[in-house]
């Protein structure tokens, strides 16, 4: 009888430690599930061609966003608030299509196919023209005080123009950072094409010229 006891207490505090064990183990299963994708993602953008772009896309579409949403509690009674409301949602587009880039493309041929065929990016290049309007009204209510129009708050003009300085870089140094992505991915294609041509010619050169045994005539 008190063998039976020892047993089931045995077996039941073994199962409690095992749930305790598991218990434990959960948050650091989780977060091994959520960092791992998050690593791999950001190692593939730092090994990308289009790093650089990525890098000034999220360094000058961030802060407008930041900005946008201090304002954000006034967007219904001021224009300034409004105008970077709607501003927020060009610099993320901008940040979501340069992360499109760093992970959609891993080749020449992926850059140029991605870049001329893609409806996603041809949609980007829509928007972009729409962001660079967008900036420009801003700068007209900037320059003609209706961006203090409506209740607003004391720092609306300085968020403002930080945020269109912000949108006037990334266009300038944007589309720089873009050239000098595609000349990179360019040469890299071009350096794994000579690797490939030279590979290729190795293994025609070794496969080409085999010694075959003549037989004597006797």
């Amino acid at each position: 009888m008190a063998a039976i006891l020892c047993q089931s207490i045995s077996s039941l505090c073994s199962s409690l430690c095992s749930g305790c064990g598991q218990l434990c183990k959960l948050p650091c299963t989780m977060c091994s599930a959520v960092s791992k994708p998050l690593c791999e993602g950001i190692k593939t953008i730092c090994t990308s061609h289009f790093c650089i772009y990525t890098t000034l896309a999220l360094g000058l579409n961030i802060p407008p966003v930041i900005f946008g949403f201090e304002s954000l509690a006034y967007s219904s009674t001021c224009k300034g608030s409004l105008w970077l409301g709607i501003n927020i949602l060009f610099c993320v587009a901008h940040i979501v299509a340069a992360f499109y880039l760093a992970t959609k493309t891993t080749s020449w041929n992926e850059t140029m196919q991605t870049l001329c065929y893609d409806p996603w990016i041809a949609a980007y290049i829509l928007t972009c023209i729409a962001s660079f309007v967008w900036l420009g009204i801003g700068m007209s209510w900037a320059v003609s005080g209706e961006m203090l129009n409506g209740n607003c708050p004391g720092n609306i003009q300085s968020l403002s123009n930080n945020s269109m300085y912000c949108g006037y870089a990334f266009f300038a140094l944007g589309c720089s950072a873009l050239f000098i992505s595609m000349a990179i991915s360019m040469c890299m294609g071009r350096r794994e094409s000579n690797q490939q041509q030279q590979q290729q010619q190795q293994q025609n050169s070794t496969t080409g010229y085999v010694a075959f045994p003549v037989a004597n005539k006797v």
